[in-house]
């Protein structure tokens, strides 16, 4: 059996999912692109078109540093259908590549309806690559490689709400820090399914060892925007740590296992969303637009303390978001947006988010939020089921996505699609 070097861009801690998706291949080894940095930067922003994404840039000039320092000519890369330009970067990024003399090839891991299955085709072609032609380890390969994929997808999402609520509490700082990191690799070194569920409990246990100041009421600031631009930490600036840093409890839902879940068509929390922008974006334009504009209405509607939106100096679709929050007639939730390129400059950001910080603690000493000040128990509780280990809604549907899979893979196209079909419109009553 040959093996293979491949490797994929970067998008935060994302990582830790997308390598159990390859690595569970036999014959793939996953060889992580280096973090993304400022020659990252200038390497994309020089061989990319000026006014494409930002993503576009630091996707192109991952490829660039993987193939130079590891020598890897693999790659593979999501797309999708629909107005946003993210469906094309595969071919776009492959033939500006290959004009600079790199020999790689890009392969397209299809996610615009994950219920079609067309990300099969992608495994195929690995298969085909290491030379496995047993249907039965195929069968396997693949269905043993997206139940983990799903679970360390959803607990590196659960790891990232807790960062957020330990952070700005923290009594020794840089702790949560620490541990979130190391945590990160103790998943990563989780191969199977039961190492997986027995990691959890570990990485809970970790984050229990976190003195926290249980007295504070930090302010509550929802973050949302695109999504590469929203996980991937150098891109955004750190954005995320540094409001936890500034005593702010961040509120973030996106996320890898929101966006699965989502082309799964079975993330509620979204199809909500997009009924409270109707009013306002009756469709889908691409990007994170209309959940964006769902999140901030809801913000305003749980009393959060501020909104931050950020996304690409060039995106259309969050920029239509952006005029569409500065021109709602609702009462105002404090706001604030931050666009980002090869130029951001952090000290820039910096001074705006101070500004932003010190306008929220006014209108709470005031009295001048939306709504009264109050803990918000939704998250309260949602935090309390995860240190506790409970079974969330989310598990509970990725149980419900592995029996699809195995539905889906082991019988004829047909009656899985009908299966399919039949558990998805139940879903609400299970």
């Amino acid at each position: 059996m040959n093996r293979i070097k491949i490797s994929f861009p970067n998008m935060g801690n994302c990582w830790v999912a997308f390598k159990s998706l390859i690595e569970s291949i036999p014959g793939l080894d996953v060889v992580l692109p280096p973090p993304v940095n400022r020659k990252t930067i200038e390497l994309g922003a020089k061989y990319s078109p000026e006014f494409v994404c930002f993503p576009f840039k630091v996707n192109v000039g991952d490829f660039i540093q993987t193939y130079e320092q590891y020598g890897v000519k693999i790659f593979i890369n999501a797309i999708d259908c629909g107005p946003c330009r993210f469906g094309f970067y595969h071919a776009v990024q492959e033939r500006i590549l290959k004009d600079l003399g790199y020999d790689l090839t890009i392969i397209q891991l299809d996610q615009a309806d994950l219920l079609e299955f067309k990300w099969l085709k992608t495994f195929n072609i690995l298969h085909d690559m290491t030379g496995e032609k047993n249907k039965i380890k195929r069968f396997y390969n693949i269905l043993n490689a997206a139940i983990i994929f799903l679970k360390k997808a959803k607990i590196t999402a659960d790891m990232e709400k807790l960062e957020a609520y330990f952070l700005p509490r923290e009594t020794k700082k840089g702790m949560t820090v620490d541990i979130m990191n190391r945590m990160l690799k103790l998943l990563d070194q989780a191969k199977t399914i039961k190492q997986v569920q027995e990691a959890r409990p570990k990485i809970i246990e970790e984050f229990l060892k976190i003195p926290i100041d249980e007295s504070l009421n930090p302010l509550r600031v929802k973050l949302t925007g695109e999504i590469h631009v929203t996980l991937e930490p150098y891109v955004n600036l750190d954005l995320k740590r540094k409001l936890g840093s500034m005593g702010i409890e961040v509120h973030q839902d996106l996320s890898l296992i929101d966006w699965v879940l989502h082309k799964f068509h079975i993330n509620f929390h979204r199809k909500a969303l997009e009924e409270k922008a109707r009013p306002y974006l009756p469709l889908d334009i691409g990007g994170e637009a209309q959940w964006v504009l769902g999140e901030y209405i809801e913000a305003m509607e749980k009393g959060l303390d501020g909104f931050i939106h950020i996304y690409p100096f060039t995106c259309m679709p969050e920029n239509t978001a952006r005029g569409i929050i500065t021109a709602m007639d609702e009462p105002k939730l404090p706001v604030i947006f931050f666009s980002f390129d090869e130029h951001t400059g952090v000290e820039g950001m910096r001074t705006r988010l101070e500004s932003f910080v010190e306008l929220m603690e006014d209108k709470r000493r005031k009295g001048q939020n939306i709504k009264p000040i109050e803990k918000y128990q939704n998250h309260q509780k949602m935090i309390d089921e995860i240190i506790k280990n409970h079974r969330s809604t989310v598990d509970n549907i990725i149980d419900i996505i592995e029996n699809m899979l195995k539905i889906g893979l082991s019988i004829n196209p047909i009656e899985a699609l009908n299966q399919i079909n039949y558990i998805v419109n139940n879903l609400e009553k299970i």
